[in-house]
């Protein structure tokens, strides 16, 4: 009997440890047997185009934590993190996601509440890019973007490319 129970356990802490790559965010829930799902062995180009907040820059985005959900339930369900190519672009009122945490205190005297996702997505492989139209236009300098966030001369010309490479365009703004 305890040689079942150890193979349980053992097996129950492998089964956990895939399912949730970027820890603290994109929270899922397991739903049993969905009658869609994605592939197991596909490789997967995504880019999200966020251009909305609905947070007032006060909470995580809660756009950008669905980047963390997609990866996470999808790693639930399966699917291996090097099979998801992904991609974000952040502009219009979601551009200042993209602030590094110290131009972000001192223009909205708070921290920035996308700092530690946008350094786990980074972590899990995600390209984070921000419009540079959008960040110019929103009157920040070059030095105010995280280094976990790339420029991209815009955001129309980060969805064109990514597009033309095969990626998959979610938008739900």
């Amino acid at each position: 009997m305890k040689k079942y129970i150890v193979v349980f356990l053992v097996f129950t802490c492998f089964s956990n440890m895939n399912s949730q790559i970027i820890k603290d965010f994109g929270d899922v829930f397991e739903v049993e047997n969905p009658e869609l799902l994605l592939a197991e062995n596909t490789e997967y180009k995504v880019i999200f185009d966020i251009y909305t907040d609905y947070s007032n820059g006060e909470k995580i985005n809660p756009l950008l934590n669905t980047v963390a959900r997609f990866i996470n339930m999808h790693a639930q369900q399966g699917i291996l993190l090097k099979n998801m190519k992904i991609a974000v672009i952040l502009h219009g009122k979601a551009t200042k996601s993209a602030l590094s945490n110290f131009s972000y205190k001192t223009l909205y005297k708070t921290n920035n509440p996308n700092s530690e996702l946008i350094e786990a997505l980074k972590n899990a492989h995600v390209e984070v890019f921000v419009c540079g139209q959008s960040f110019m236009a929103s009157k920040y300098d070059a030095k105010d973007k995280s280094e976990n966030v790339k420029m991209a001369l815009s955001a129309l010309t980060a969805l064109v490319e990514y597009q033309k490479n095969g990626y998959q365009i979610i938008n739900f703004n």
